[in-house]
């Protein structure tokens, strides 16, 4: 209180004049229309322009909640579609999807792994694929209670069953270590005819990932007139350096699928 008594009366001159500066300027505010009118119009401008800036603030604290729920919907929305086709001709198996995002991520190495916010709580399985709109990402090789870790495709021991979209030739597709935004083709008859731009989806063979998925444009056919098999490279349509959220995905009828085929083998 002391400290505050002295302060004022260190600057009672300003403080002084401060409060006469007030009074004058209410004095004209309430004596002038045209004052008033522009005193008001300025006082709504701030005030609106607070108004707008809290609100944004408040909107964009407020974008990870609303994202998780597009999220979440876009994966029920996407199981929903998986299972109602099932009717159709054209069919695939059912899938259903869990939405998550990477949080830890790598490209470079020659093994590159992915980190997903998900895990066993969430229904996460090791073996389920995990996708993006633009294409397959890999496969889940751990999981703990809230995090799962996933087998890049940008890894020396992925595999994947893939096919030419526009006559459905398959073979297969491995990165070969090198960019990320590449990786090579393998077993595809020379007598296939390709061209630059062809688009590479996956083949349904395998339990884990849908089929027709777009994964890339045939970027080089590097063939010669005496190879059995095609050498091509394959460019990614989803950049996997920028990716941010993936569905995990598992097939409703994989068991049945894998059971079948053990048959085989008895």
């Amino acid at each position: 209180m002391r400290n505050l008594l002295e302060l004022i009366n260190k600057h009672n001159h300003l403080l002084l004049f401060i409060l006469l500066e007030s009074f004058a300027l209410f004095l004209i505010v309430q004596n002038s229309q045209f004052h008033k009118a522009a005193f008001l119009n300025s006082t709504n401008g701030v005030t609106a322009n607070s108004f707008a800036l809290i609100s944004n603030i408040r909107e964009y604290f407020s974008l990870k909640k609303t994202n998780d729920l597009l999220l979440l919907e876009n994966a029920k929305l996407k199981s929903l579609i998986s299972y109602q086709n099932t009717d159709t001709i054209s069919s695939t198996d059912p899938y259903q999807y869990i939405s998550a995002t990477i949080i830890n991520n790598s490209v470079a190495k020659a093994n590159n792994y992915l980190t997903l916010d998900k895990g066993e709580i969430d229904g996460i399985k090791k073996g389920m694929g995990v996708i993006s709109e633009k294409g397959v990402i890999g496969i889940v090789k751990e999981t703990s209670k809230r995090y799962s870790l996933v087998l890049s495709i940008l890894h020396s021991q992925s595999k994947l069953s893939v096919a030419i979209k526009k006559n459905n030739h398959f073979g297969s597709l491995q990165w070969d270590g090198k960019s990320y935004k590449k990786a090579r083709i393998y077993d595809i008859p020379s007598h296939v005819k390709l061209t630059i731009g062809d688009t590479v989806i996956t083949s349904g063979f395998s339990h884990i990932f849908p089929s027709k998925i777009d994964l890339g444009l045939i970027s080089e056919i590097d063939t010669e007139n005496d190879d059995k098999f095609h050498k091509i490279k394959m460019t990614f349509i989803e950049d996997l350096k920028q990716l941010r959220y993936v569905n995990v995905c598992e097939s409703l009828n994989k068991t049945e699928k894998i059971n079948l085929e053990k048959s085989l083998d008895e």
